[in-house]
Parts: C-alpha cells; structure tokens; sequence
C-alpha cells in the first residue's frame, strides 16, 4: 500500500518516496512482530501440547513415584515389624538377664556404606535396589520371628531357674579368672590335657554357692586328683560339678537353693593353688562355664573374662 503526504507548497497530497532508512525501519519492525509471535506461538503450544520425550519422562515419573509410595508403605510396614521383634528381643532378654538390655546404636560400619552406595546409584537403580534390600529384610524379619516363636515356647519361669547362669560366688574378680575349657598344661605333669572346667582363684576358705536349685547327686572326699568334689544335678539335665573343695557343707541328696552356700573353696587334691574348679555339663556335652555368667556381668565384663579364661595356657589342676 501506497503512503502519501500532504505538501503544503502545492497544497495536495503527493505519494511518498521509499527510502533506505524507511526500508530498515519496515524490516526491523517485521522481525520484532514474528519473534513475539514465535515467542507466544511456543508458550502457547508448550502449555497445551508435549513432545514424545516430555510424555515419557512425565509417565516415567509417575511410574517411579508409583513405586516409591509403594516401597514407602512396604518399609513403614517393615519398620513395625523390627519395632516388635526388638520389643520381644528386650523382653526375653530381661527374662534371661534380669536387667534391660544394653543400649547398642544401629549406626554400623556396614549400614554406613550401604547408604553411600545407595546414594551414589542413579533413580532406576536405586529403586530396585531399594526394593531387593525389603524382600531381603522381609525374609530375615520372617526367619527371626519363627527363632523369637521358638524361644518364646522353649522358654518357661521353671527352665530360666535351672540354668546355672552365675559364677558360684558373691563377688567375681576377672583377674582372678585362669584357664578355661579346652586344651591346656597341666601344671604336675607339663603335658597337654583336656581341661573340662574354669579355674577361679580365690583365697581359702571362700564361699561357694549354689548358682541354680538342685539336688546333690555326689560328694567326694579326698585327697587325690580333683579332691573334696560335689556335684548337683539341676533341672532339665544341668549338672555342676565343684572340686578342690576345702570344707563341705551339703550331702548327697540334699535339695539346695540358688545362692545358697554348699562349700568353701580350698586346695585339696592336686592343686596348685587354692583355687575352684567349676564344671558345667548338659546331659553328656561338657559345656564351657564362661558362657554361663552372663546374669551378673556387663557386656565389658564378660568379654574380658572370655579374654582371660582362653587366653591362660596352664590350668591349675
């Protein structure tokens, strides 16, 4: 379309030359109009409209969310399952210990770096990985329930009585403790033998008590090998046997209580020292005392008793 201009010489309209300047100005003004159109044309369609990869994306992730609700609820689930399988762990814990269980943080080594290499995997990875550790957790959480089942039916008020589950006397000084269970010197001949007890030193004359209710099967007096022995038949097929007694104050069928005093430690027969010499036995399988003291010692304590009871080469008998 043409442009005129009014001249006022000639007083008539006369059409307009197209010069360079008004030229640029047409074109730059037509650039300016497409761009804005461009511009709006793509928001438009951008709101409206997706590509391919923007649909798979958008359904990729409301897939993976899809999953992470899902494993959020299965791992909630699992967390009150560990919650009442750690409150009957603490329950039969106080049953057997007398006391609330240690205070262990779960902050391990091992759960350290399983949540860094969690955090190093990409979203797919770590869904899956994340859902492999649950089935894993599941079927532990199972086969600990079936163990907790089982102990909750074995254990009963009249079987925790007749475990022998402490040292027989009033007070046990670790470093006092000498050879354990287990091949040893024997301190006469300087030959290796089975040493089927634990060494306690203690001074002559100290107490020895009953560590479970029982019945005396046997009484030994003598001045041979193993010396002044008792024996004390338990319930459900304990056995605890005493030697090296000095003074004995039971009698064979005698009925004795827990904590009751059935001795006093000596150095009768062949020992070294004064010193008792403590043996458990379940049926026919001799059993090893250290693990059978856990009722009056810390987790600290029964761990160096353990250190100074294998750790001693020669017995004392």
């Amino acid at each position: 379309m043409s442009r005129y201009q009014f001249n006022r010489d000639q007083l008539r309209f006369m059409e307009a030359g197209r010069g360079i300047g008004n030229m640029i100005r047409r074109v730059s003004m037509w650039i300016v109009i497409s761009m804005l159109l461009s511009v709006v044309y793509y928001f438009l369609f951008s709101s409206f409209f997706n590509t391919p990869e923007e649909g798979n994306l958008i359904r990729e992730r409301e897939s993976l969310n899809e999953q992470y609700d899902l494993l959020k609820g299965k791992m909630e689930t699992l967390d009150l399952v560990i919650g009442n399988l750690e409150d009957r762990d603490k329950e039969i814990y106080r049953t057997l210990f007398k006391s609330d269980p240690p205070d262990i943080g779960l902050e391990t080594e091992s759960s350290i770096a399983l949540s860094q290499a969690l955090t190093s995997v990409g979203h797919y990875d770590l869904v899956h990985q994340t859902d492999t550790i649950y089935k894993r957790l599941c079927q532990k959480a199972e086969r600990i329930d079936r163990l907790f089942q089982a102990i909750a039916v074995s254990i009963t008020p009249e079987k925790v009585a007749a475990i022998p589950d402490v040292i027989p006397f009033r007070e046990l000084d670790i470093h006092r403790v000498g050879a354990t269970v287990g091949e040893r010197i024997h301190p006469y001949y300087k030959t290796i033998r089975l040493h089927t007890g634990l060494d306690i030193i203690v001074t002559l004359g100290t107490d020895v008590l009953a560590p479970a209710n029982g019945v005396v099967t046997e009484v030994v007096r003598s001045s041979r090998e193993a010396g002044n022995t008792v024996t004390i038949e338990h319930a459900f097929g304990y056995r605890t046997v005493y030697a090296h007694l000095n003074d004995v104050f039971v009698r064979k069928g005698q009925e004795v209580t827990k904590g009751m005093i059935i001795a006093r430690a000596g150095d009768s027969g062949m020992a070294l020292a004064p010193h008792l010499h403590y043996e458990i036995w379940k049926g026919d399988e001799l059993m090893n005392p250290i693990h059978f003291c856990y009722a009056q010692l810390t987790p600290e304590a029964y761990r160096q008793l353990m250190i100074a009871g294998y750790n001693s080469g020669q017995s004392l008998d």
